[in-house]
């Protein structure tokens, strides 16, 4: 079943299979093969349809954070964007100023190394690893404390920590 043109209302849009440049991404160089697009042979107007958007954008996430190379601003805001913060939250988790994640997004200044990794991190891990949610992030203070004493004993598969 075919649809009008929702831009011209003039003709019904055509369907047909793409190789797609998904600039919708936010980054520059995402090319899906083999998607389907309809195009409005009047004006010009398409639409994109994609199965599985959710499944798509962790895809490209994977890749983004599998990169050798330091990640670009549209990466950070791409893995921000697909970890579902605001720059101000983003910030807030990795302990910098927002103008600093603006800098970073914006190419103004490179993200740092260790940040770079921290995002890769949160990002390959989600929202939560095992029971150590990312908030907790935020919850670490600046001020040194002599280490914590970790106690634990062995159990038939692995270790278990016990009461100090």
């Amino acid at each position: 079943m075919s649809k009008k043109c929702r831009t011209c209302g003039k003709a019904e849009m055509s369907p047909g299979t793409e190789t797609y440049l998904y600039t919708e991404s936010g980054l520059p160089n995402v090319v899906l093969v083999g998607v389907e697009v309809r195009r409005c042979p009047s004006c010009g107007h398409h639409d994109l349809v994609l199965p599985r958007v959710t499944e798509l954008h962790r895809t490209i996430a994977d890749a983004v954070i599998h990169k050798r190379a330091r990640l670009s601003g549209p990466e950070v805001r791409f893995l921000r964007k697909y970890l579902g913060w605001s720059g101000v939250d983003f910030a807030r988790h990795v302990g910098v100023d927002p103008s600093t994640v603006s800098n970073w997004e914006n190419d103004k200044d490179p993200i740092g190394p260790t940040s770079d990794r921290l995002l890769r991190l949160m990002v390959a891990h989600g929202a939560q690893v095992e029971d150590y949610a990312l908030e907790e992030l935020t919850k670490i203070e600046n001020e040194r404390t002599p280490p914590v004493e970790v106690r634990l004993r062995p159990k038939a598969r692995g270790w278990e920590p016990i009461a100090a």
